[in-house]
């Protein structure tokens, strides 16, 4: 299985890599919504979302993410804790959880780890 995560911030995809290789998941980084859609029809995986990446439609992407062919094992999102419309956003979308970015740090491997 594969950790899936859109972001365009390295910093957080340094802080993501070691939440896969503690759960022994590949991690694809994809910088758009295309291609993350495109990885997710290639199989199994756990989709994680910086809720700071630019041009996320959740309402669009997360539909499209679960009607894929191999719909993921959970869709996580995180983002600041002060921009509570875009985690509202996610929630209304239907992503498995939802978290600001620090908790999803700090408890994202244990978090993840459900959806194995």
């Amino acid at each position: 299985m594969r950790l899936l995560l859109l972001t365009a911030d390295l910093m957080c995809s340094s802080q993501v890599a070691g939440m896969a290789r503690g759960l022994g998941l590949a991690l694809v980084t994809c910088g758009s919504a295309q291609k993350l859609l495109d990885a997710a029809a290639e199989g199994p995986s756990i989709v994680a979302l910086d809720l700071n990446a630019a041009g996320i439609d959740l309402a669009d992407l997360v539909p499209r993410l679960r009607s894929t062919g191999h719909a993921p094992a959970a869709i996580v999102a995180f983002g600041p804790h002060v921009h509570e419309s875009r985690l509202a956003a996610a929630r209304e979308a239907g992503c498995d959880e939802v978290l600001a970015r620090g908790q999803f740090y700090a408890q994202g491997e244990q978090i993840l780890r459900r959806f194995l």
